[in-house]
C-alpha cells in the first residue's frame, strides 16, 4: 500500500467527496479502491461484448495477479497466520480462518462473522447448490474473525477490516459476493443500503462486487426470491 501523510489524505478525501461522479466509489479512500479509477470496470464492460465471459474473467484474473504481485508481498498463508495470532481486541474467542477454497476461488463470499446460526448456514449452502456453486469454487470469509454473541464494537470492526482487505488482494477472486449491510459497507468504505445495490455488479478498484442480503435477514424478511436471484447472478458472472 502507498503511504500518505495526513494532509495528503485529507486533501484526497475532500477531492473525492466534492466530485460529482456517477460512481461514488471511483475514488474511494478504503484499502480496496484508494486512488483507483473505474478503468477496469470500463474495460470489462467494453470487452464483454467481444470476449466470452469465462475467457474475460480469466484475463482479468491474470491482470490482477500481475498488478497485485507488485503491490503486496504477503502470501495468503502469511495473512492468515497474522490473523490467527491477532490480539488487538479483548474478545475471549480466537480468530476463525476462511473456509473452503482459500487459494483460488471464483467467488469470495463475505459475511459479518463466524457467529452465524445453523439455519442461516443451511440457507446459504442450499442457495449455492441451487446455483451450481460447489465449495471448491467458493471461499467463505468474514469481516470480524472472532466469534461474539453480541454486536461488534466499531473499534473491533476497524481492527479486523485490514485482514479482509489484505486477504482479498492475496486470494484475488473473480467476484466478491458481499452478504449484508456491514460487509458491504466495510468493502465500499461508506454505509450503504443493500436494496440500493443488490442485483447489479459494482466495481471497486480491481474487483467486481455483488452485494446481497445476509442469510439471517433473508430468514427474517422472507426475501428468498431476491436472495436466490443474486446467488444465481453471481454464478452466472463467473461461469
Amino acid at each position: 500500500m502507498e503511504a500518505f501523510d495526513e494532509s495528503e489524505l485529507h486533501k484526497l478525501i475532500q477531492e473525492a467527496l466534492s466530485e460529482d461522479s456517477p460512481n461514488p466509489f471511483a475514488s474511494s479512500t478504503n484499502y480496496l479502491g484508494f486512488a483507483e479509477t473505474d478503468l477496469l470496470e470500463v474495460l470489462y464492460n467494453k470487452l464483454s461484448y467481444k470476449v466470452v465471459g469465462s475467457e474475460l474473467n480469466e484475463i482479468f484474473y491474470d491482470l490482477r495477479n500481475d498488478i497485485l504481485s507488485r503491490k503486496i508481498s504477503l502470501s495468503t498463508k502469511d495473512i492468515h497466520t497474522i490473523t490467527k495470532n491477532c490480539n488487538k481486541c479483548s474478545l475471549d474467542s480466537s480468530a476463525e480462518l476462511p473456509k473452503w477454497n482459500t487459494e483460488n476461488p471464483d467467488i469470495l463470499v463475505v459475511i459479518e462473522s463466524p457467529s452465524i446460526p445453523p439455519e442461516a448456514i443451511s440457507l446459504m449452502v442450499s442457495s449455492f447448490k441451487e446455483a451450481n456453486l460447489s465449495s471448491d469454487r467458493l471461499c467463505l470469509t468474514y469481516v470480524n474473525r472472532c466469534p461474539a454473541k453480541r454486536k461488534y464494537e466499531n473499534s473491533e470492526i476497524i481492527n479486523c477490516s485490514p485482514y479482509l482487505h489484505s486477504e482479498i488482494q492475496s486470494i484475488n477472486p473473480k467476484l466478491i459476493l458481499s452478504m449484508g449491510g456491514l460487509p458491504s459497507s466495510v468493502l465500499f468504505g461508506t454505509e450503504i443500503r443493500i436494496k440500493d445495490f443488490r442485483g447489479k455488479v459494482t466495481w471497486l478498484g480491481y474487483w467486481p462486487i455483488l452485494a446481497t442480503y445476509s442469510p439471517m435477514y433473508v430468514l427474517k424478511s422472507n426475501q428468498f426470491e431476491q436472495y436466490n436471484s443474486d446467488i444465481a447472478q453471481a454464478s452466472s458472472f463467473v461461469a
